[in-house]
Parts: C-alpha cells; structure tokens; sequence
C-alpha cells in the first residue's frame, strides 16, 4: 500500500497534487476521503525484525537485507497479516529466498 510505503505526509502530498492535476472539484468527495485516509489508518508496524532471521541462521550482510525486503514485501501481499502461521510462512520463504542467492 502506498501509504504504508510513503508515511503520511508524503502520500497526501502526492494525493493532493494528482488531484489538482486532474482538473476535478474540491468538493469531489472521492479525492476528499482519499487525502484524509492517513487520518483515518494508522500503519501496522512490520513484526519481523533482523534478529529474527539471524537467529534462524542467516548472518549480517546482504543476505539480512535481501531477507528482511522480501519478508516485508510478502507481509504487505498479505494485507499486513499478523496471523503468526501467515508470518511464519513469510519469514519461512524469505530465508530460502535469502540462501539461495
């Protein structure tokens, strides 16, 4: 998700200004709700930290990055799931992923 991505600040400003791009209304409610979204959600924090994939055996380095990139990427796929199996699963994937390079 772009806001989760982007913080706050930096996804209403890029709202903000493809709205004043599109030529539409400042009353349109559409780019109205989409703006305030960062009001309205608050970004889940990322439950899988470096130590978590060094104590499963992958060392500091480029490995630790690679892993950690492609848990969180496959965290986001997954809606932010905090469902410890989906977790599991995701930090499971991201260290083959990480050996194998």
């Amino acid at each position: 998700m772009l806001l989760y991505r982007l913080g706050p600040e930096h996804f209403r400003d890029r709202v903000l200004l493809a709205w004043a791009r599109s030529g539409t209304a400042a009353s349109d409610k559409a780019w109205r709700n989409l703006a305030s979204l960062p009001e309205r959600w608050s970004p889940p924090s990322f439950p899988l930290k470096a130590a978590d994939f060094m104590q499963r055996g992958i060392a500091k380095g480029p490995a630790l990055g690679e892993a950690l990139r492609a848990a969180e990427e496959a965290w986001i796929a997954a809606n932010f799931s905090m469902d410890t199996e989906t977790i599991e699963r995701i930090a499971s994937n991201a260290i083959g992923g990480a050996k194998a390079t």
